[in-house]
């Protein structure tokens, strides 16, 4: 029985390390803007040709969460980080692959296939990690998503490294045939070791491909309860703020009085209070609630939007980290605060589809930003305070019984969406 125990420990211990590797790796999507200067210069293109790629990443990415979520709960973790790290690797390959003419492709390499690998092994990891510490969901997801996050001030300095290993000392190009050949070489390589390290526990193992009934609710099931949609309504107004600061980051921190060190510094450091609110109010939610908690978080974040409107200098700063701390927090709770109303064993997919409401929110709020708003920051930032305060509501609304089997709630629209999802 010890034996058995010890065994069980130690693939416990393989699989979080296994499927923190995997996001780690994966995570480096959110690097683009440290490529997207140098692309540029070396393909002979302008900056604004290539705006558009985090949106078609970050819109890939969601699509590769809903899609993952799927593939991990019929075919397990492992498979799906398997073909999500492969996916993702394929597409850096193809992007050292691209010349000056054929440039433009680089919205399908690097943000569709890149995106998609993502998201895939990004769901399945959250889902993973969860199933082995369900006694500290909060702290599983933290765990999961801060990895992800961090990959950015992990793997930052070591792609600045390799562009500088593969730039021309005499008119300062960069080759990146060569640096996105190792990037894929560098994860792919780490990316097939840690998926071995990935199982799940024993007692999940003998039912991945069984239904379940009770609190372990389906995604058709899910989606037809009021639960469902308060969460995904929270991660769709709660992420406004950080969608509506992101694409003025830079811009307004030079007339904000950063020099323009300052304003790069600004964007590059959002990743450590991204990362480190992601662990911490998760693991905070498992001593307050998940529903305390995302009300804290919606209050920082509508305190910080309204600090945007006048902050200057080191102030400013401080504010943008305060949002992306606020940014963070959200990612990790919501999924935890999934788990815990409809159950782990379809928490893949649940979570997979919940992750829809990130793509719609960026989409939603940069249009408002670039169309209605035309660059109002005053107006722009109220209008993120209010969104931010929505889940607050929603918080209220939810309710604290988890959802169950014998609690669902038709509606036409609900019933609509679940047909929709379910086929």
């Amino acid at each position: 029985m010890r034996a058995v125990i010890h065994s069980e420990r130690a693939r416990r211990i393989s699989s979080i390390t296994g499927c923190l590797i995997v996001q780690l790796c994966v995570g480096i999507i959110y690097l683009w803007s440290i490529f997207k200067t140098p692309i540029a210069n070396s393909f002979g293109c302008s900056a604004a040709d290539l705006n558009m790629v985090s949106s078609y990443m970050l819109t890939a990415f969601v699509v590769g969460c809903f899609l993952g979520g799927i593939l991990n709960d019929r075919h397990g973790p492992r498979s799906t980080c398997l073909f999500g790290i492969q996916l993702f690797s394929a597409g850096m390959v193809l992007t050292a692959a691209l010349s000056p003419s054929t440039i433009k492709l680089i919205s399908f390499t690097y943000a569709c296939l890149g995106g998609l690998g993502s998201g895939l092994s990004y769901s399945a990891c959250v889902s993973c990690v969860q199933k082995w510490l369900p006694d500290r969901r909060g702290l599983a997801t933290g765990l999961a998503v801060s990895a992800f996050g961090l990959s950015t001030v992990i793997f930052a300095p070591v792609s600045q490294a390799i562009m500088g290993a593969f730039t021309d000392a005499a008119t300062y190009i960069v080759n990146f045939r060569g640096v996105f050949a190792t990037l894929a070489l560098i994860f792919l390589a780490l990316g097939l070791i840690a998926c071995q390290l990935i199982h799940l526990p024993v007692h999940h193992q003998a039912t991945v491909h069984t239904s379940t009934s009770g609190t372990d609710l389906s995604i058709s099931q899910a989606v037809r309860t009021r639960q469902y949609w308060c969460i995904f309504f929270t991660v769709f107004f709660i992420n406004g703020t950080w969608n509506l600061t992101v694409p003025i980051l830079y811009d307004l921190g030079i007339d904000r009085g950063l020099s323009a060190a300052l304003a790069t510094f600004a964007v590059s450091f959002t990743g450590i209070p991204n990362a480190f609110g992601r662990l911490l109010m998760a693991t905070l939610s498992d001593k307050i609630g998940r529903r305390t908690c995302t009300c804290l978080l919606a209050a920082i974040t509508a305190a910080a939007a309204l600090m945007m409107i006048f902050a200057r200098g080191w102030l400013f700063i401080a504010v943008v980290a305060v949002i992306a701390f606020a940014y963070g927090g959200p990612s990790s709770v919501n999924a935890a605060m999934t788990t815990d109303y409809f159950g782990s064993r379809h928490s893949g997919t649940n979570y997979g589809v919940m992750m829809l409401a990130l793509g719609l929110s960026s989409l939603f709020f940069n249009a408002l930003s670039s169309t209605l708003l035309k660059g109002s920051v005053t107006l722009s930032f109220l209008i993120a305070a209010v969104s931010a305060l929505v889940p607050i509501f929603l918080m209220k609304l939810i309710g604290k019984t988890p959802a169950s089997a014998s609690d669902l709630r038709y509606s036409k629209l609900n019933s609509s969406l679940s047909n929709i999802v379910s086929h």
